[in-house]
């Protein structure tokens, strides 16, 4: 699931999915905007991976209205001990939006009583765009180039292989 206004974050999203799909020839991967997403179909889910921009150090509004679209299945227990994780891309360099953001994108799969799955530092692209929370672009860098980069879209490949080995069992490094 993922809020991206510029589409940006839908890149990464993009990649991250792909990078689960090619894990594995058995794991299908689904990028859905956060604005459609609904209850019924996360909890058709294995796993919810979430994506969101980062807008004044938080998430974009979209995710904060899709989980209040899916407290049922909070209220329901519908999520326990399914997989999750996350990634974000945030404007400015700097860590301190972008990971805000990845903890409270965390936050939430927690409360659901999710499995987490963090970036570990073997997973490809985490030392370019990595963080244990997941991938982070900046999309609006102080200096270089502005993302998702190639650094950023191989991190987010490299962790959806990662979580999408997870999800069957048996995680490698990536």
């Amino acid at each position: 699931v993922v809020a991206s206004q510029t589409g940006r974050t839908r890149q990464m999203a993009d990649s991250f999915a792909e990078g689960a799909r090619a894990a594995s020839g058995e794991i299908e991967a689904e990028v859905v905007d956060a604005a459609s997403a609904d209850a019924a179909r996360v909890e058709a889910a294995d796993a919810l991976v979430l994506g969101s921009g980062v807008h004044m150090g938080g998430m974009e509004s979209e995710m904060r209205a899709f989980f209040e679209r899916i407290a049922p299945l909070w209220m329901q227990g519908k999520l326990i001990g399914r997989i999750g994780a996350a990634f974000a891309s945030a404007g400015n360099g700097g860590r301190g939006g972008g990971e805000l953001t990845l903890i409270s994108l965390w936050a939430n799969l927690a409360e659901h009583g999710m499995l987490l799955v963090p970036m570990h530092n073997r997973v490809r692209g985490y030392a370019e765009a990595g963080c244990h929370w997941g991938p982070l672009a900046w999309t609006n860098p102080r200096d270089g180039e502005s993302g998702p980069t190639s650094d950023h879209l191989e991190a987010a490949y490299g962790h959806g292989g990662h979580v999408a080995e997870v999800c069957l069992g048996r995680s490698r490094s990536r």
